[in-house]
């Protein structure tokens, strides 16, 4: 007697297993058919074959990562099938019931379904960026074919992932296809669009209610080799805005005893599609040590950590930074699971990768960002937390998890032939597979970093980000104060004080600064180095000087310079030995007169004082 099988297939893969019947193999031809307005026709023709003479099927359910089904329609030659939908997280589970059965070995039956989504397409701007999952592992399938179809009036793609095995264009549509070796091992990211601008608002209510004032910071966004930042306004003004070590912009303010104000900051970030420089920064010894080091939520120390770390290596430790952390990044995707249940809490505790290892089925995108990096940092990989916005249109297959608004966590790790590459393991195993490792996109809006420690620096949860339609136009602006007496007496040491100001509204890279003068020795170099200035910041510099001793006045310019652009200060050299300063040689002579001769009769009269000590004994 034949059995019965109700047979399961999977679109995307699944934090648990669930195996399609090894007596049943599967076909596919699927089209994805994107539309101007983002709506994307799907078209799956399947191909199920029975394996052996003791099962048939009846039905069929497929599980696809969308939570936007329209339009769904299932038919075979015998006409329509009958079909149900259940949605549930950000999977979306299709269900068709065959007109007839699928008895006998090797019998075969062959369906198509149809539906609409709009999860697979989304535009950014001017940008347009589509991402569909890879194939599941689970089943048996035999052949997977997939074509892409995207509107040419997209533009030029500017990044492809994978490169498809055919490229084509007819009909004012492009097309890509893929095979099943293909997205065997990702998801197909196209992006249309090099570059995307967002405008920010971040507020951060500061207040000080100890009895002394205090000095305290506040994060901006920072520059990055895949962003630029530009600032409008702060309100008020901070004192200096300052680099830290991980490329953070602190603002500095000083809060007087009960004071209470709010810091507003208005800017534009752009984000890039690739990075900015191709020139790859050498790390130090000590930034490697700093950047792998073990942290309160990074436990790359534990031997749990290096236990784990042995078992993806356990073929053997991969001799580059991307390779091994490519393995560490597939299984932080395959172990954890997203668990949007945690999302429902006004306050959410971080558990840390330690945690996340013991409690896979608890993770957010936080404990995805600790095990990538604990992992990564046990490795020897230099790894780092990213914090920011980032645009999603379905909260569910990309989801937010550091707050209430729309903010996010995500990694980065250091590649000695790259430098610094961002991933996203929780976007990948929440999309079903969208590859976040081999390429990023325009989404991600960096607001902070942590490299130094896992816990600061602090951002606001008040942020406010949006796309923009406008460019904007980078303006660092550098203004140089010189401090120095106008008048300077020949022969004596003296300092000037120089105050270089980031006037503009992006940061200023790493520049010269050229000293040059006549009569003033210069005793330090006359070029010095300086390292970027952002945006409302400043460094100051103390030179020391000195003048020849001569009998003569001078006029003097000490200047300035830093590429093309001079400042200039000017300054009367007056001789020491002059009628004017006579009056004033004269009182000093006077003065070490007296001192000295104070002295000595002070000492007389200690002496005195006591020789008559002495005979009274």
């Amino acid at each position: 007697m034949q059995k019965f099988i109700v047979l399961f297939f999977l679109l995307v893969f699944l934090p648990y297993p669930v195996y399609a019947a090894e007596e049943f193999s599967t076909s596919y031809d699927v089209s994805y058919d994107v539309q101007k307005d983002g709506i994307t026709n799907v078209t799956q023709k399947i191909n199920l074959k029975n394996l052996t003479s003791q099962y048939y099927v009846s039905n069929f359910t497929l599980t696809i990562g969308s939570t936007s089904i329209t339009d769904l329609v299932a038919s075979d030659e015998q006409g329509n099938m009958e079909t149900s939908v259940e949605s549930k997280d950000a999977k979306t589970a299709i269900t068709v019931k065959f007109n007839a059965q699928i008895a006998g070995l090797d019998k075969s039956q062959t369906f198509t379904l149809k539906f609409k989504s709009k999860d697979f397409a989304q535009a950014l701007g001017k940008t347009w960026e589509v991402n569909l999952p890879k194939i599941p592992s689970q089943g048996k399938i035999d052949g997977y074919n997939l074509v892409l179809s995207v509107p040419i009036s997209f533009g030029d793609p500017t990044s492809v992932s994978p490169q498809p095995k055919s490229e084509s264009q007819s009909f004012e549509k492009l097309f890509f296809s893929y095979s099943k070796q293909q997205l065997e091992k990702s998801g197909v990211s196209v992006n249309f669009g090099t570059t995307q601008v967002y405008d920010f608002n971040i507020k951060y209510p500061l207040e000080n209610n100890s009895l002394f004032p205090v000095l305290t910071t506040i994060t901006l966004p920072p520059d990055s080799n895949y962003q630029d930042v530009f600032i409008s306004q702060i309100t008020p003004e901070p004192l200096n805005i300052t680099i830290d070590e991980d490329g953070n912009y602190l603002a500095w303010y000083r809060l007087s005893r009960g004071s209470k104000f709010e810091v507003s900051v208005n800017g534009s970030v752009k984000t890039h599609i690739n990075p900015k420089s191709k020139k790859v920064p050498q790390l130090s010894a000590s930034e490697i040590k700093t950047w792998t080091k073990s942290d309160t939520y990074w436990e790359a120390d534990n031997p749990a950590v290096s236990n784990t770390l042995q078992e993806i290596f356990q073929d053997g430790t991969p001799k580059t930074n991307k390779e091994k952390v490519r393995l560490i990044y597939q299984y932080v995707v395959a172990t954890l699971v997203y668990d949007t249940n945690r999302l429902g809490s006004n306050d959410i505790e971080r558990l840390g990768a330690l945690t996340a290892l013991n409690n896979p089925t608890k993770s957010i995108c936080m404990e995805f960002t600790d095990l990538f990096i604990a992992l990564s940092r046990a490795a020897g990989v230099p790894a780092r937390e990213l914090d920011g916005f980032a645009y999603t249109q379905n909260s569910t297959l990309r989801p937010l998890s550091l707050s209430k608004d729309l903010l996010h966590a995500w990694p980065e790790y250091f590649d000695e032939n790259l430098g610094w590459v961002m991933t996203d393991p929780t976007w990948e195993n929440t999309s079903g597979g969208v590859d976040y490792f081999n390429k990023f996109d325009l989404n991600h809006v960096i607001l902070a970093i942590k490299g130094v420690s896992s816990e600061t620096p602090y951002i606001s949860d008040i942020v406010k980000v949006e796309v923009s339609d406008r460019d904007f136009l980078l303006k660092p602006k550098l203004e140089v104060e010189i401090d120095l007496a106008n008048n300077i007496w020949a022969g004596l040491p003296i300092q000037a004080k120089l105050k270089v100001k980031n006037i503009g509204n992006t940061v200023a890279p790493p520049f010269t600064l050229n000293l040059q003068s006549n009569h003033l020795n210069i005793l330090k170099d006359k070029s010095l180095h300086l390292d970027s200035i952002p945006p409302f910041g400043f460094t100051e510099i103390t030179l020391d000087l000195r003048t020849p001793f001569n009998l003569q006045a001078n006029e003097d310019v000490l200047e300035v310079s830093i590429g093309e652009q001079k400042t200039g200060k000017k300054v009367s050299i007056k001789p020491l030995l002059s009628i004017q300063t006579y009056p004033y040689l004269a009182a000093a002579a006077v003065l070490l007169f007296l001192s000295i001769y104070g002295a000595i009769l002070l000492i007389h009269i200690i002496r005195g004082k006591s020789k008559n000590s002495k005979r009274k004994f």
